[in-house]
């Protein structure tokens, strides 16, 4: 009897795995300016993102309501095509465990290649110098006072900060601020990142406000015959807007199974004045 592929179940195990996986390290894009494309995208190809800089006061009194307006940049954002393939076993296929194991361990290696690219703009090139410079051992919550006085005209407040930063925020007691509480400390949100490679030399932190970062985000363009080809062709779709495209198909090369994880993704810096960027001052 010839195997079978449980469709359902990879659907199933591939969403899971991407609100775990890819789902904390790209959900904090809705923090900031995105756009997701309307049609499929070739890699390279760029995404429009309007920025708003700037507006006219508001007007006392006003006799002519026509008067004033925002400004806006347009930021056109590269995107690029992120992808992990992998062999799939029969054995894995009648596993849900061990399957759900090898899914969940691809989408962790998509969500590092992601970010890396989201946040290859956070530089002290793009945003100026560090608003702070501090170890992990010498950082305490008052700092937040200091990074929060550099971000005070931002209408929101965003902070991403390291782990080993982020822990000193953590709680005492049940009535401690818990910083992924909205309004802690003064922030609209705060969330902790642990991985910096795409960033500028020794930053471990970005605080900003929405349009400090443009983010844009689209499908992959695939040829309508190989679509034909794929067992599975799915879109997950992620906290803030964005979306993973899983696929599975047979070889006949190999006579093996393989699956893909794709995620097309791009940032560029938004607006450089609504950016500040923190430290590791132990390097």
């Amino acid at each position: 009897m010839s195997n079978t592929f449980p469709t359902d179940l990879v659907k199933q195990l591939s969403r899971n795995a991407a609100m775990t996986s890819l789902g904390p390290v790209l959900g904090a894009v809705n923090a900031f300016a995105y756009d997701v494309a309307t049609d499929p995208q070739a890699s390279g190809s760029t995404v429009q993102v309007d920025i708003v800089t700037d507006g006219t006061a508001a007007a006392s009194n006003p006799t002519n309501y026509e008067t004033g307006d925002t400004t806006k940049v347009a930021r056109q954002v590269t995107i690029s095509e992120v992808s992990k393939s992998f062999h799939v076993t029969q054995a894995q296929l009648n596993k849900g465990h061990s399957l759900r194991n090898l899914i969940g361990k691809n989408m962790q290696l998509v969500a590092n290649a992601a970010r890396d690219i989201v946040f290859a703009p956070i530089t002290t090139t793009n945003y100026g110098a560090a608003i702070l410079d501090s170890t992990a051992a010498d950082f305490v919550p008052a700092d937040l006072k200091t990074i929060w006085a550099e971000c005070k005209d931002f209408p929101e407040k965003h902070l991403l900060i390291d782990g080993a930063w982020y822990a000193k925020l953590l709680p005492d007691n049940a009535n401690s601020f818990r910083p992924g509480q909205s309004g802690a400390y003064g922030w609209d949100s705060i969330a902790m990142n642990n991985r910096w490679d795409g960033a500028g030399a020794d930053l471990i932190g970005f605080a900003g406000g929405r349009d400090a970062l443009a983010i844009a985000s689209g499908e992959p363009v695939i040829d309508a015959s190989l679509l034909a080809q794929f067992d599975m062709y799915e879109e997950v779709e992620l906290e803030g807007g964005l979306s993973a495209y899983v696929a599975s198909w047979a070889s006949t090369a190999t006579r093996t199974r393989w699956m893909s994880i794709g995620l097309m993704i791009g940032a560029q810096v938004g607006d450089a004045t609504a950016g500040r960027v923190i430290r590791d001052g132990s390097v």
